[in-house]
This record gives structure tokens, sequence and C-alpha cells, in this order.
């Protein structure tokens, strides 16, 4: 899995040292939908430790309770600004010790430690909100993603990225151009929703697209004002959810496959967007 074009120029020889000390933490920051969690994955699998567990972590259940499954990987902890001191205090306590504490047993764990945030650590730590020394122990290794309207000057090699990498995934790796008008619109978009966004628009246009390459008709109608992402993103599912069981003609199970979805998981959606089996 090859994530390169996601990460900033200035940011990929951080990226890479951190894969190869593959026992010390990183921090990834940067707003909803700049690709944390695909870089975290990507300095998994260029570690020592690719092949082994990837686990994300996220505060609605104990640090402890979940590190357990990453044993000789890595885990991902999800938005760690969100997380409270006291499963803070945890986190520190197993990296300073390497070590977790259940039902009154201590269990030695090897394994690697990323973290992601959305906002600013340094002014939760200021406003009690975050540990200062977890801080500390997480920035070994950071990295800033920043919004997609930031990064114009990597934007063609971003969107041939995600194209290259939808193609592969979808068995459509002829699709490769973009003509003019796609360009266009693609290029004078905003982005609220950053990499998450762009990754919806062109799978839906891949998807869609019929000739060799993709046409500005081929894009969904995500409009040229900026827009909350949240607010369109059933749309770009229910289109995705529509085109895939298209291309597989209306095959639950080859669509599952090819999706990466499990069957209750289409079958609720199909429910959701009330989407029905064509003969």
């Amino acid at each position: 899995m090859e994530m390169v074009h996601f990460i900033p120029p200035g940011q990929r020889r951080v990226a890479l040292l951190a894969a190869q000390a593959d026992s010390s933490p990183a921090l990834i920051s940067g707003g909803d939908g700049t690709g944390k969690g695909a870089i975290a994955r990507w300095i998994h699998n260029k570690s020592p430790r690719a092949g082994r567990p990837f686990i994300t972590a996220n505060h609605d259940h104990p640090f402890v309770t979940q590190i357990g499954a990453a044993q000789g990987g890595t885990i991902s902890i999800s938005e760690i600004g969100e997380w409270p001191l006291s499963e803070q205090m945890a986190i520190l306590g197993f990296l300073r010790t390497k070590s977790v504490r259940v039902n009154g047993v201590t269990t030695l764990l090897n394994v690697r430690v990323i973290a992601t945030t959305s906002r600013s650590l340094e002014k939760r730590a200021q406003g009690g909100l975050f540990n200062p020394d977890l801080l500390e122990k997480l920035k070994v290794f950071k990295i800033e993603m920043p919004p997609l309207s930031k990064r114009q000057e990597e934007f063609e090699d971003i969107v041939l990225g995600l194209v290259g990498e939808i193609g592969r995934e979808l068995h459509r790796e002829h699709l490769r151009e973009l003509s003019p008008e796609t360009w266009e619109a693609l290029r004078t978009y905003e982005w609220p929703g950053n990499v998450r966004e762009l990754r919806n628009v062109l799978r839906v246009a891949i998807i869609k697209a019929a000739g060799d390459r993709i046409e500005a008709s081929d894009l969904p109608d995500f409009g040229h004002d900026r827009i909350d992402f949240r607010a369109t993103r059933e749309q770009f599912e229910k289109i995705y959810l529509l085109e895939l069981l298209k291309t597989f003609d209306w095959q639950v199970d080859r669509t599952c496959q090819m999706s990466r979805m499990d069957r209750d998981t289409l079958l609720s959606k199909m429910r959701k967007y009330s989407i029905e089996i064509q003969p």
C-alpha cells in the first residue's frame, strides 16, 4: 500500500524516520479528513512491524482493554486530545513501562504507539486538558498534515495518486487520465472535507466513468461553493453503492468482496438508502 502522495514533501523524511524507528511514539496532527489515519497505517506498513496487527483505538473504551489486540504491532490512538485525563495517564503509564495492569494483573506488551489529533495539544495542555508529560512522550516524531486547500503545488500528484489507488481497488486501472474540465472542477473547489472528501468524489467518478478518462460529468454534484462535507457524505455514499452494485450486476456477495464491506453492513446501507436489488 503506497500512500506517499498523502504526505507533504516537507514531512516525508520525518515519516520515513518514524517508520524505521519502529518502537518510538509518533504524533500526527491535522484537520478532519487530512489523512492522519492513513499516514499512521502507512508508517506501520513501512516499519518492521508490517504484517503484525494495526489497531485503531478510540476513547469510547478504556485504553488498557484495546491495546492487547495490537501485541507485536501498532496501536493508533485516534483523536488523543479527546481522551479523558485518566486515560491519558494510562497511555503515559504504558509508554513509560511498556505494560498495562488489568484486574490486578500486569502484562508486558510490545506495541508501538502512534497518536492522531485534530486539536492543538499544546493549547489543551496549557488549559489543563492534556497531560504535558504525555505530549512530550508523543512528540518523538511529529507530522503535520495541512488542509488540502493549502497543498495546491501537490494537488495534481495527490489526485493522480488517489486515482491510481482507487483504480486498483476497483479493478479500473485503465482510468489514469482526467479531462481538462474535470481538473478545472477539482481545482476550483475548496475541499472542506480535505483528502477524505476528495477520495469519495474520485471514487464515485471512477465508478461512473464509461470511457478511457474521467469526465466532468462523472463527478458527483459537489458544487463549487464551500459546503459542509458531513452534510454531503450520504449523497456520495448512496451514489457509490448504486454504481458499485450496478458494476457487479447487483450481486451482493461480489459487491461486498470488491468494496471490502461485510454483507450485513451493505444490506443495512441499502435499506437506509431504499436501494433495491434490480433483476
